[in-house]
């Protein structure tokens, strides 16, 4: 039998993340973040707010998108270098970019990013899947911050924690599915995450805690429910016969796993603390500025859309006012002032004007300007100054890809420690490099058994000083003719254009139209010389 003191361990450590989360107001303010993101940014109405317009402007998802794209703007690529000239790396960057492509790692960055930008941290945790194919694959998936727990939160180094835990919500059946041989599955159990005990019959799903932690150097992982262990304690290094056979490895390998597959990202550093800081969070008081303003000033013009009237006993005898256009009214007080219109206090402009100064304020302080957006057209500056302008305006987003950075260098270790210990023998394709056909190669992991591999993470940084350069000297020859206006648009560098297909394709049909006015005012002129002739 499993023992359970294993798994009330694990759920005890499970507990004690859960509440440092709570107390550090992680589990409250998260969810509130993204509530922001996704427009559900008022509070239900109570008995006097009922009536009050909720307009939303959402300057929160603005600015987030545009700081995720600026950061993603440009390809980040992961290469590996051996000083052993002897190690055939060319066919291992090859075999890195085809698993890269087959797991759609890109697509994964872009979705960890946008949990960074709303959430604060993202975190990559990659498995060996054996139900994948034949011999198993590499995945990978986002967990949730608030699903994802560890020894030491102040620790921002994961690969320095004693123990990383991993919460899924599963069903009890699949749990039951999943526990191994021996295992007592009366103990597989409903639990009350979900906020139903597992006694009221409404909830059938259970909270699966995977652990992963070390052993004399090397990463073991357990699996266990609340009240008892459903996969005993494993090594992650491809050890036992049946997986190695799997595999198609023979013997013994040198390496052993020591890296957690787990990369943890942050958005921006949160003092002493593992979990990010999100761009929103600075963001929901000005939110909440801008909506309340507008909100008050469509309150003010509902409240004053109808006139309001007041008239003596017996001024109107019956009559309603409808306040439709050329309607009479009978004064019957006789008086000649028993039916008047109240002065209506209309609103001035000056709630209006604050919510552009708070938005225009908040996206200067965030970095979203106009110039790192693009919404420079008829500003009547030139290539080099917007090139610069540009410059300048990316450079806080420079740091927030740095980070990003330094995340991909921590993917590339953990990548390169599943490669070698997982892909024995794997045949593959390359593109070549003219472009002509893929090329077949095989990737063998006993290659790079002994070898130590530098990861590089490269990426082009937009418009710097070198391209405002380049743009200005396209400028100049393009003034002395020296080149034509499609060579100007082709030269000129991608990270400072946001279209450039359209553009060339804009020239290319005013070439064509002026070629075709040409013709046709030659053609004129022929005709009439030759009716002149007769």
């Amino acid at each position: 039998m499993i023992s359970d003191d294993t798994a009330r361990l694990i759920w005890q450590r499970y507990e004690d993340g859960v509440s440092y989360q709570s107390t550090s107001g992680l589990r409250r303010m998260i969810p509130e973040y993204v509530r922001f993101y996704e427009g559900k940014q008022w509070p239900e109405p109570t008995r006097n707010t009922k009536n009050l317009p909720r307009p939303v402007i959402n300057i929160v998802k603005m600015i987030c998108r545009m700081k995720k794209s600026s950061i993603l703007s440009t390809p980040v690529k992961i290469t590996y270098k051996c000083h052993d000239k002897r190690v055939d790396m060319k066919t291992f960057n090859a075999f890195s970019d085809f698993i890269l492509k087959s797991i759609d790692q890109d697509a994964i960055d872009k979705s960890a990013m946008d949990d960074g930008v709303k959430k604060g941290s993202y975190f990559y945790h990659y498995y060996w899947d054996s139900d994948a194919s034949e011999s198993g694959e590499l995945g990978c998936e986002l967990i949730d911050p608030l699903s994802i727990f560890f020894e030491n939160p102040c620790e921002l180094n994961e690969q320095k924690q004693k123990w990383i835990i991993i919460s899924q919500r599963m069903s009890v059946e699949e749990a039951i599915k999943n526990a191994e041989e021996g295992v007592d599955i009366s103990l597989i159990t409903p639990d009350n995450e979900d906020g139903f005990s597992g006694n009221e019959g409404r909830s059938k799903l259970c909270t699966v805690l995977t652990m992963y932690y070390r052993v004399n150097g090397e990463v073991h992982c357990v699996r266990s429910v609340k009240n008892t262990v459903i996969k005993r304690e494993f090594s992650i290094t491809p050890r036992n016969d049946g997986m190695r056979s799997s595999l198609g490895m023979e013997g013994g390998s040198k390496n052993i796993a020591t890296l957690y597959p787990i990369v943890c990202g942050y958005y921006e550093k949160r003092d002493r603390c593992i979990y990010g800081l999100s761009e929103v969070e600075g963001l929901i008081p000005n939110q909440k500025a801008i909506n309340f303003n507008i909100a008050m000033s469509l309150l003010n013009a509902q409240e004053v859309a109808w006139g309001k009237y007041i008239a003596l006993p017996g001024a109107l005898k019956g009559q309603v006012i409808s306040n439709s256009p050329g309607q009479v009214l009978i004064d019957y007080s006789g008086t000649g002032n028993g039916i008047k219109r109240m002065q209506d206090n209309y609103m001035q402009s000056f709630p209006v004007e604050l919510v552009k100064t708070i938005t225009d304020l908040t996206r200067s302080v965030t970095g979203t300007s106009e110039f790192m957006t693009g919404e420079i057209s008829g500003s009547g500056l030139s290539g080099t100054a917007i090139a610069r302008l540009q410059s300048q305006a990316l450079m806080p987003i420079a740091e927030l890809r740095s980070t990003f950075m330094s995340v991909k260098r921590k993917q590339g270790r953990i990548l390169a420690q599943f490669y070698k210990l997982y892909y024995y023998d794997k045949t593959f394709f390359a593109p070549e490099k003219d472009g002509e056909g893929d090329a077949k190669l095989t990737f063998f992991s006993k290659n790079y058994e002994n070898a130590e591999l530098d990861v590089v993470v490269e990426s082009s940084l937009g418009a710097d000083a070198s391209v405002a350069g380049d743009i200005s000297m396209l400028d100049n020859v393009l003034k002395s003719g020296l080149i034509s206006l499609e060579t100007y648009v082709r030269s000129y560098p991608d990270s400072a254009l946001t279209d450039k297909k359209r553009i060339l394709a804009e020239i290319e049909a005013q070439r064509v139209r002026e070629q075709s006015l040409a013709l046709i005012k030659e053609k004129l002129i022929k005709e009439t010389k030759d009716d002149r002739n007769e």
